[in-house]
């Protein structure tokens, strides 16, 4: 029998500190880190570069040339094009909204899903997505679905494309995410919704120290009664 190492899952919709919150999970546990969500990032970057229309056979050339280059460094995730930095690109909202499209694909998402299973290595790992929990590792140790409410998760944006080059109205902000939760919401395939064994934390009012701890908390309660 292969041994499956132990994985945590972080999933919830766009905005909620997903990200941050893994990565700090993570480097706490010193285990392996995903960020699911930049590989259709990545993946809407070739389409949009190469200005590609959403055929499936236009996607599906473009499996053998995709690189999945990104590293963990001390101020985030590092993304890389033929050894660009493309970090501050993949985060525009043209490249948001793109990767939502191509997410309901089904063709995308079974290959992904092999290469998303290929990061489970030796001492465990930490993930986060939409369907981390449901669909890409159902058997996880913990599984968290963290929520925030809408005008939070606006804000954060507004900072975060700030911080990157970007502005956009907060109104606009808000109208992307709500599009982005319904498309997420009701897509046939993979459709973002709580795992059944998942634990929810609402992080509305919450700091990340407080919001690490509490799953720091749940984790640690896990792998001891393990």
């Amino acid at each position: 029998m292969i041994k499956k190492y132990p994985v945590i899952t972080i999933d919830g919709a766009s905005g909620v500190g997903k990200s941050t919150l893994s990565y700090s999970i993570s480097k706490k546990l010193n285990w392996n880190f995903l960020e699911s969500g930049y590989m259709y990032r990545i993946m809407a970057y070739y389409i949009i570069k190469y200005d590609l229309s959403l055929k499936k056979k236009n996607i599906i050339s473009l499996f053998p040339y995709i690189t999945f280059d990104f590293k963990y460094m001390n101020n985030g995730i590092k993304v890389f094009f033929k050894n660009k930095d493309i970090s501050n690109e993949i985060h525009s909202e043209k490249i948001s909204m793109m990767a939502s499209k191509i997410a309901i694909f089904p063709y995308v998402r079974n290959w992904l899903l092999n290469k998303q299973r290929k990061f489970r290595r030796f001492p465990g790992l930490v993930t986060n997505g939409r369907d981390m929990g449901t669909m890409v590792f159902p058997d996880a140790i913990v599984k968290i679905f963290l929520k925030k409410s809408l005008l939070e998760r606006a804000k954060k944006r507004k900072l975060d494309l700030r911080l990157r080059g970007f502005k956009m109205k907060i109104e606009k902000i808000i109208k992307d995410i709500k599009q982005r939760d319904y498309r997420d919401k009701n897509r046939i395939l993979c459709p973002l919704f709580p795992a059944k064994d998942a634990i929810i934390i609402d992080s509305t009012s919450m700091s990340l120290e407080k919001t690490l701890k509490k799953s720091m908390n749940i984790i640690y309660k896990k792998l001891l009664n393990k």
